[in-house]
């Protein structure tokens, strides 16, 4: 595990990229200090309050209750709760499990997969539809599952805590 604190110049450029995104306007004040994260494959940013992880260049807030907020502002798919053993396992959303969505969503946007009963976020996915194909589908595929409660990212969260939770 590697851990880096980012320059100015990056800890800016980063900051710019993660408020261009429609979620990333939680991200307030001016930013000082950011942290780099890396595990093999596993890329993760603690910035400003946020935890940010970054698959093919683009940026996603992880699953931490300092990003409920960015979270919040992120599509959602509500899923059964038949579905949600499978989600945490790291399977992909089926169309079949999903009773309802909240907000729009293109094809190759992230949302986020929450459980019906209290609607707690479980995974992250990658929209493979938009909304209005996604309602019309009876079967298949509809998201591809990057992050989920319990995965390796998940995972090296909870052993790097006290990098996360340490005052930059």
């Amino acid at each position: 595990m590697r851990v880096n604190y980012l320059s100015k110049r990056e800890t800016s450029a980063l900051a710019e990229r993660i408020r261009s995104l429609y979620w990333g306007e939680v991200l307030r004040g001016k930013i000082r200090n950011a942290v780099e994260i890396r595990e093999n494959e596993i890329k993760l940013y603690r910035i400003g309050g946020l935890i940010v992880g970054e698959v093919d260049d683009k940026l996603y807030p992880v699953i931490h209750e300092r990003n409920q907020e960015a979270l919040d502002r992120l599509p959602s798919m509500i899923v059964d709760m038949g579905a949600v053993p499978h989600i945490v396992n790291g399977a992909d959303v089926m169309r079949p499990g999903i009773r309802d969505f909240r907000g729009e969503f293109n094809e190759g946007d992230f949302v986020v997969v929450r459980d019906e009963r209290y609607l707690r976020p479980l995974a992250v996915a990658i929209a493979l539809v938009g909304l209005e194909e996604c309602k019309a589908m009876r079967r298949g595929k509809v998201a591809k599952n990057i992050h989920h409660v319990n995965d390796r990212i998940w995972k090296l969260m909870r052993r790097i805590r006290h990098i996360l939770e340490r005052e930059l």
